[in-house]
Formats: C-alpha cells, structure tokens, sequence
C-alpha cells in the first residue's frame, strides 16, 4: 500500500521523517557538517593563542588567531540558528500532516466509536498529543547526526592533543550510558500513564460540561466532584514520578559531565606541571571538555523528546485504530462518467 493511501493509524512514527522532508533534510546535514567544523577550530586557536602568540608575544599571530577564533563563532551561530528554523520548519509542516491525516481518519470511524468516545478526547489528540511526536519528527536528523559528529570531532581531538588524558577524561561517559537509559525506562512507564489518564481527564471534563443539565436535574454535584477530584489525584501522582525521573535523568547527566573536568583538573594539571602536556594544549582540552557537555546533553534531552513523542503517538494512533464499517469507495471503481442529459418516461 502506497504511503499516501495507508491509515495513519499504521504508519509508524519514523515514517514522518522524510515525507515530504527529504530536500529540507539533506540540506541540514550539508548546514550541521559546516557547524561542526566550526565548534572544532576556536580550541584550536585557544591552544595556538597561548602557545605561540602569547608565548612569542607576536602581536600579529595573536590578531590572526584571534579573526579565525571571532569568524568560527559567528558562523557557528549564524548555522545554529539556521538549524533551529530548519527543525522548526520541519516539525510545522509534520504537524500539519498528521493532523489533517488523523482528521480524515477520525470523520470515516463508524458511529459506534463516537457513542463510546468523549469529545474532548478526540479535541486533545488532535490539538495536543500530535505536537509531542511533531517536535521529535523536526529534530529527527538534525539533532543526533550534528551532537554524535560533534562528539566525535572533539573526541578525535582530544586523543590528538594527549591520549591518556582523553581516555580518562572520557571514561565517566559509558557510565552514564548504561544508568541513563534505565532511567528512561522509568519515566517512559510513567509517561504513558500520564497519556492515558490525560486522555480519560479530558473526556471527563467534556462529559460534565455536555451533560450538566443531567447534574443539576440529579443533583448529582457531589458524585461528579468525587469523580474528578480521584482523576485529578492520580493525574497529580502520575506526573510527580514522570517528573522525578526526568529530574532524575537530567541530574545523573549533569553529574557525569562535571566529573570530566575534574578528571582533567587532576591528571591534566600534573602533567602540565611535570612539563608533558603544553599550557596552551592544557587550556584547550578543558575547553573542549566543557563543551563535550553541551552536545552530550542535547543528545539526552533528544533521547527523552524521542520517549514522549513515540509513546505519545503509539498511545493516540492505538486508541484511533478502527475499521471502518463499509469502504468508503468501492475498490477499483473508475470515476463515473456522467452525460449531460435528462430522460423522462411515464409522468
């Protein structure tokens, strides 16, 4: 079945990527290699700045060194920002899609499904759970792509400018690889209950306010208000745990990338002074450790904005994954094609 004609209730979340993306896409990777070049070259200037202009005191290497340090972080903005209107070009249009792509679904579902579903739920999931997956289906390339061959780049360079201090330096991240993902696991669990009680608070909401005249001819304030105040606790719940491990997975982040730069302080600092590492090689690698984070925690806000968007859209594409009673055309049936004409008999 052709992309186009298949439901959006079968298609998966990796399907939005490039439909109808794919020029914007390739343009992002030609935009992302000319930004990690630019994140590379002011550590090396750092290092030739200390190590031979201030060292030889050359005022002329010093002005040079510091044009290319000046141009790299320019450029380096000016193809950030392109990256994050592209991103956010991407996620629009993907929105648009998905919405008028559930739509169309939706409006052909039989009508036993609207007898049993809450307005307000069909509302939310068109106007709010679809933007979750739309944002990860923005970042999809550009984010992983541009954070792993920065990563790799810096990586690269630090080996390049002292092997061991690169490998301890580096050696608190696949630590953080193997608790970071668990912690996800959790609030992954977490999240899809958010989803659904969030789903189920919206259809009651919409269920009390279509259907107060029945409240107020039962007097049955009391019995609605239980209702919702038990949805709102669980809500409450619910969102306090999914928080604490995002919280959770955020401060392990945080932990690991500050002991890089320990590491460095340390071992770094001992070899400067012993006069096995340069002061201007030294001033780099710390400075490429404190940008590794920068990278590294993009990668796992990434990894968390891909958790919310794909369970945010498997839990609405399940819940709307309903046959229709009958096709709605007759399969392989040419158009009709109809004569102008009127013919009358027997009046």
């Amino acid at each position: 079945m052709a992309k186009a004609d298949r439901p959006i209730v079968k298609r998966s979340l990796f399907s939005w990527v490039f439909d109808g993306n794919l020029r914007w896409q390739f343009l992002l990777l030609a935009i992302i290699a000319v930004a990690v070049f630019t994140r590379v070259l002011p550590l090396e200037m750092q290092k030739r700045i200390v190590n031979q202009a201030i060292s030889l005191r050359k005022v002329d290497l010093l002005l040079t060194y510091c044009a290319y340090y000046l141009g790299a972080v320019i450029l380096s903005s000016a193809c950030k920002f392109l990256i994050n209107v592209m991103e956010t070009l991407i996620a629009q249009q993907s929105l648009a899609r998905m919405r008028i792509a559930l739509y169309s679904h939706i409006i052909s579902l039989p009508l036993s499904f609207f007898r049993n579903t809450q307005p307000g739920t069909v509302v939310n999931a068109i106007v709010n759970e679809l933007a979750v997956p739309s944002n990860f289906v923005g970042s999809a390339m550009s984010t992983p792509v541009s954070n792993l061959l920065t990563l790799l780049a810096f990586a690269v360079y630090l080996f390049w400018l002292n092997p061991l201090l690169a490998a301890i330096s580096l050696s608190a991240y696949p630590a953080a690889m193997i608790l970071l993902p668990f912690l996800q696991k959790r609030a992954n669990a977490a999240n899809q209950q958010r989803v659904d009680l969030s789903r189920t608070f919206s259809g009651r909401i919409a269920e009390s306010i279509s259907g107060v005249h029945e409240i107020h001819g039962n007097g049955a304030y009391r019995i609605e208000k239980t209702k919702f105040d038990r949805l709102v606790e669980q809500l409450r719940k619910v969102r306090v745990i999914w928080s604490l491990y995002r919280f959770a997975v955020k401060s392990t982040n945080n932990f690991f990338s500050s002991l890089g730069p320990f590491l460095v302080f340390i071992l770094g600092g001992y070899l400067t002074i012993k006069g096995q590492l340069e002061l201007g090689s030294l001033v780099a690698f710390l400075s490429a450790q404190e940008k590794l984070y920068d990278p590294w925690k993009e990668l796992i806000e990434f990894y968390q904005v891909y958790q919310d968007g794909r369970v945010t859209y498997d839990r609405t594409m399940e819940f709307f994954d309903v046959e229709p009673d009958y096709p709605l055309t007759p399969a392989g049936r040419p158009a009709f094609d109809l004569q102008p004409s009127l013919e009358v008999d027997g009046i």
